[in-house]
């Protein structure tokens, strides 16, 4: 069973200081320095290391504004490819302030695998307590029905459906 969403996930990266605000308690720590934080045309590259993570190396996410799209790739120690998540969020650029309103819906890309739909517990309980509007839910279930098609016409090439964003390949980053 998953935990009832009491509110809405909203994380902040400040492209000028480098830091990204996460949806954490004060005492969870939600701060986290970014190593990388890349603005290009239309689109935002963050990349935070784990060092203390014994599985995790890293996280790189991508912002897409214009697509409503936030990708995250994790990159672990063994010799996993990882996976990548696809996850429907509202992006507001404020000059350096990125604020990313999570949808709580998405979908989870592993190699050799087909896409399946992620966190749909989570967004089931954000819209049954009223923490995710009826538009709210219509915009995440409209953009992962959107990315779906897009897979389905790139052949479930993730870098092929990402050059086709303006990204650029994400597997080799």
């Amino acid at each position: 069973m998953s935990p009832v969403v009491s509110r809405q996930l909203v994380e902040v990266v400040d492209t000028r200081t480098a830091i990204r605000t996460l949806p954490l308690p004060a005492d969870q720590a939600p701060e986290q320095g970014l190593d990388r934080c890349h603005v290009a045309d239309g689109w935002l590259r963050t990349t935070a290391l784990s060092p203390d993570d014994p599985f995790v190396v890293g996280e790189t996410c991508w912002y897409v504004p214009d697509h409503g799209l936030r990708l995250r790739r994790r990159r672990l120690r063994e010799d996993d490819p990882g996976t990548t998540e696809i996850g429907a969020v509202r992006i507001a650029v404020d000059g350096a302030q990125w604020r990313c309103t999570d949808l709580l819906l998405g979908l989870e890309l592993v190699p050799g695998r087909p896409a399946r739909v992620a966190h749909d517990a989570d967004f089931a309980a954000a819209v049954a307590g009223g923490v995710l509007s009826g538009a709210d839910a219509d915009e995440a279930m409209s953009t992962v029905h959107r990315v779906l098609g897009e897979l389905v016409d790139a052949r479930h090439d993730l870098d092929t459906w990402t050059r086709a964003l303006g990204v650029g390949a994400l597997t080799g980053s």
